[in-house]
């Protein structure tokens, strides 16, 4: 039997259809996941489950005891768990990865987050999911002694089985904590003070055999914690024995009061094949006025010991620099023009992959002057020295390039707080954000309170480094007998799906008039399961069609699978 692919482009919808990337896993009403360093809420374990991780808050909350945290599972066939409570009220700002294990029926996802639990009584704990994608909690969770009003957890699990947390009480001082027995007892091997920012966190090697752990935050030159918030170094400490012991609490930066920069918050690490490790962070330019007007993201790696910037030129500025204009260039509270940086290690090129939120567009800002963010990408194949994108004349991507300018409460694209999976899957970078649909921090009174998608995201690498040969884009894509399109949205290339075995397959484009642009035919008789066909979005002259909405129709017979996808600019 004849099978056919029709699709159809329909390019005056895309200002009513589009809206951010990626699967809605879940609501919340506080936007606001975390301050300081984002911290990790997405992970994908060996079993190909991916965990997404969220503060909750109901449309009408009344106040901090109003929020929870939430999780979803997507299975590796692409179905979802659904989301599930994960401790009581008055808790939040938490963060998660997966206990290792080399069976990977025994990796079970570790959350962390503080609750309060009696009057002005907040404690930071873990809690230890019953088996390998269950989801089963609340399930006895559990903090280290003696650590009341220890806040803003954030948790890495070593490749020993060790679980490292790292806390900060108020805006003195950090703390790190270990525990060997999932959290009946604990040791607290390193404290920390000179801080002002949430700006700690905690990242344990993937790879195989290694017990490296990296803690890294920030710490005020200034004696004076007001500044602290400003003018900050960065700094790491490493474990190689699942945090028992450390090293030297090391400062990267080195900022001196002649210096253009200063350290903000934001900090995140990985650790590459090799297990070299790599630190990013929000730099500020002092000579820019007030502190909030212009920032970068910058690199530093421990082979080459030398800081790099990874943010390109912003065309809106000049000199590197990213900064904004409304607002007299406030953009926000506790946030820069760019900022909140996450990296990605590539696990078949070695490659290193950082992304970042901000916003190059002036007039993409709410009803009520607030910008509605993007996230960007860059890659460097050589270590982090270098920082580029495919196709880009400013060496990034805009990745979600998502425009609501001037939109009321309830239809602005604001994509925000964003954290990524450390490795590639399958060429692929798994992400979860928050779509605010009010742009601005609705606790801190920027915009309205509106209910918020969680989205999670799955796009191929090469939207940030370009394929190196079309045939081997393949993105990560759950196995089902659904038409799929990865990525969606795209730019370049987009590769269709169907989880079954089919023959004489057939793809016909047409555009909105009807006219049959390409044909795209295929005569052997078998594909490999599930069948897949790389779209280049061009027509039969080889000339880039336009940005546009399209509806991808597979028809056999009685049977139809439908799927929209999005062409970007």
């Amino acid at each position: 039997m004849k099978k056919t692919i029709v699709i159809i482009a329909f390019t005056a919808l895309i200002s009513l259809a589009f809206c951010s990337p990626g699967d809605s896993v879940g609501m919340t009403a506080y936007d606001f996941q975390r301050s300081g360093s984002f911290g990790q809420r997405l992970f994908v374990d060996s079993n190909r489950h991916v965990y997404i991780y969220w503060m909750k808050a109901d449309l009408f909350f009344y106040g901090w005891w109003d929020k929870r945290m939430q999780l979803n599972i997507r299975n590796a066939d692409g179905t979802y768990h659904g989301a599930v409570i994960v401790s009581g009220d008055s808790s939040g700002f938490g963060t998660i990865d997966v206990a290792r294990d080399t069976n990977p029926d025994f990796q079970r996802l570790v959350v962390c987050y503080h609750h309060e639990i009696g009057y002005n009584q907040y404690y930071p704990f873990i809690d230890v999911d019953s088996g390998n994608g269950t989801g089963a909690f609340p399930n006895d969770p559990k903090h280290p002694p003696n650590t009341n009003n220890i806040l803003w957890p954030c948790v890495a699990c070593a490749n020993n089985g060790n679980i490292i947390m790292a806390a900060m009480y108020s805006v003195y001082d950090q703390h790190l904590f270990v525990t060997t027995d999932y959290g009946l007892t604990w040791a607290n091997p390193e404290n920390f003070d000179s801080v002002a920012v949430h700006s700690h966190f905690v990242r344990a090697s993937n790879n195989p055999g290694s017990n490296k752990v990296v803690f890294t935050n920030t710490k005020y030159i200034t004696d004076s914690v007001a500044m602290g918030m400003l003018d900050n170094d960065v700094y790491y400490m490493l474990s190689t024995d699942g945090g028992v012991t450390w090293g030297p609490h090391t400062n990267i930066t080195h900022y001196q009061p002649q210096d253009s920069i200063r350290g903000w918050y934001g900090t995140n690490a990985v650790f590459d094949l090799n297990d070299n490790l790599h630190v990013v962070w929000t730099g500020r330019h002092v000579s820019a006025g007030m502190y909030w007007e212009e920032s970068k993201i910058f690199h530093w790696d421990e082979v080459s010991n030398t800081i790099s910037a990874v943010s390109g030129p912003n065309p809106i500025f000049p000199g590197g620099w990213w900064g904004w204009i409304h607002n007299d260039g406030y953009y926000g509270s506790y946030r820069l023009p760019a900022d909140e940086p996450q990296m990605i290690v590539d696990r078949t090129t070695g490659w290193l992959y950082c992304m970042w939120h901000g916003q190059t567009d002036t007039s993409d800002y709410s009803l009520a002057g607030w910008p509605n963010g993007d996230f960007y990408g860059a890659f460097s194949t050589d270590g982090g020295l270098t920082w580029d994108a495919y196709g880009s004349a400013y060496g990034y991507v805009n990745l979600t390039n998502t425009h609501t300018p001037g939109a009321p409460t309830g239809q602005c694209e604001d994509e925000d707080f964003m954290t990524a999976n450390p490795f590639t899957v399958n060429d692929s970078i798994f992400i979860t954000y928050i779509e605010d649909k009010d742009a601005g921090i609705c606790v801190d009174v920027e915009g309205d309170t509106t209910d918020n998608p969680v989205r999670m995201w799955v796009f191929h690498k090469s939207l940030i480094s370009g394929p190196a040969n079309v045939e081997e884009v393949k993105a990560e894509k759950p196995t089902t007998t659904d038409l799929t399109a990865y990525p969606n949205p795209f730019r370049k290339t987009t590769t269709f799906s169907i989880g079954q075995r089919v023959e004489g397959q057939e793809i016909k484009i047409y555009d909105i008039g009807g006219r049959l642009v390409k044909s795209l035919s295929f005569s052997h008789a078998f594909t490999p399961l599930p069948f897949a066909v790389i779209w280049l979005g061009d027509d039969a002259n080889g000339h880039v069609l336009p940005a546009g909405v399209y509806v991808c129709r597979y028809e056999e017979g009685a049977k139809t699978l439908t799927s929209k996808i999005v062409k970007l600019e």
